[in-house]
């Protein structure tokens, strides 16, 4: 049986032992957030997991489901990493997790890394799964007065609208509603990004939106979705084109 505390002590070395200063000074400036920030590589965490995978691979789930929980619950924007990781890792199982879970996790979660890392890994792949009966969450989510339940709600629409037949251009467009008169970066950047990959699905409900509420949206969302039309990049550059 996994000795889960040992292993997050082990793991908790493993991150001590991968600390890059430099990176960490540049990941402080651009993530705000109140977990400790070690400053660890994301290729050097994917290795980190690669070889815990490596040397356990005869582990049960809800073991490893259980090493999961004690790293976000840690103080540590990596060890929150660490479990994001894992959970791609074991990507076939999100779909057996249950509201708990994420209602938990979205709870620790303060930052704009670790929330898009779950609702794009974890959060809207297990809603995915079981639409008819868990697509309720987003909305439920879109009205908490926690900006980071806001912000998982509408990112976790990214990987449904990637695909045809997952995509949910009524709900998503719902949700950007609720939120289209709130001006702090966290949410018109969240907006932005889910108004960009609807249009690799549904452009003219884009369209159509941005038309109908360009007024009511932040200038940024309009003006890089605008971008994502036009040129299919968020900055209006083209390639070949000099600024």
């Amino acid at each position: 049986m996994l000795d889960i505390h040992a292993e997050n002590q082990s793991l908790l070395r493993q991150l001590h032992e991968n600390i890059d200063l430099k990176y960490q000074a540049g990941l402080q400036m651009v993530v705000k957030t109140g977990l400790t920030v070690y400053g660890v590589r994301t290729p050097n965490l994917r290795k980190i997991v690669r070889t815990w995978l490596g040397a356990h691979r005869q582990t049960p789930w809800p073991e490893i489901l259980g090493l999961i929980e004690i790293l976000w619950c840690g103080p540590s924007q990596e060890e929150r990493g660490l479990a994001l990781l894992l959970l791609e890792s074991n990507s076939r199982r999100i779909p057996e997790l249950q509201w708990d879970h994420f209602n938990r996790w979205r709870l620790m979660s303060d930052n704009w890394g670790i929330t898009d890392g779950l609702g794009c890994i974890a959060f809207g792949p297990w809603i995915k799964a079981d639409m008819p009966s868990r697509l309720e969450r987003l909305m439920f989510l879109i009205h908490e007065a926690d900006i980071w339940s806001r912000r998982l709600a509408l990112v976790a629409t990214v990987p449904l609208n990637r695909d045809e037949a997952s995509a949910i251009p009524d709900l998503t467009l719902q949700l950007v509603d609720k939120v289209k008169h709130e001006r702090d970066p966290m949410i018109t950047k969240a907006v932005s990004w889910v108004l960009r990959e609807l249009t690799k699905t549904h452009k003219p409900r884009v369209i159509d939106y941005l038309e109908k509420n360009r007024r009511l949206l932040a200038p940024l969302a309009v003006r890089e979705t605008e971008n994502k039309l036009r040129t299919g990049l968020k900055s209006g550059k083209t390639k070949g084109v000099e600024s």
